[in-house]
């Protein structure tokens, strides 16, 4: 894993550009409470979730799913964690399986008020993101 430590030449994390991959990734708007089936898996407790289809853009995110409620991952829970190009790996699901996703709202973005959107990124674009000399 990335160390959250700031590049104090550019001044942004270093985690920012590539976040830690997610086990599932939604298909439509969920409840965002309670293990649930989401892309034809069943969710365990502390599963990575991309949650990316909800109706209030403003709480898609990458969430910890929980019996109870469920919380942004600490990596996607400040305004200083994403940015326009921001990509994920989702490893599991029916469709979601082996794809990349980017955050392709304009910067710059706010926890909780920007609608956040996330498209579908090719391998060439997470090695682009990855990679910025």
């Amino acid at each position: 894993m990335t160390s959250p430590s700031t590049d104090r030449r550019y001044g942004v994390n270093s985690g920012l550009a590539v976040k830690a991959p997610c086990r599932l990734a939604t298909t439509s708007n969920i409840t965002l409470n309670g293990l649930q089936a989401i892309d034809g898996a069943m969710t365990a407790a502390n599963d990575r979730v991309l949650v990316k289809n909800q109706t209030d853009a403003t709480e898609n995110a990458i969430y910890i799913a929980d019996t109870g409620d469920w919380v942004r991952d600490y990596d996607f829970d400040g305004n200083r964690d994403i940015v326009t190009g921001t990509s994920v790996f989702v490893t599991a699901g029916s469709t979601n399986a082996n794809t990349y996703w980017k955050v392709s709202s304009a910067n710059p973005i706010t926890i909780g008020t920007s609608a956040i959107t996330f498209t579908a990124a090719t391998v060439n674009d997470a090695a682009t993101i990855a990679y910025t000399p």
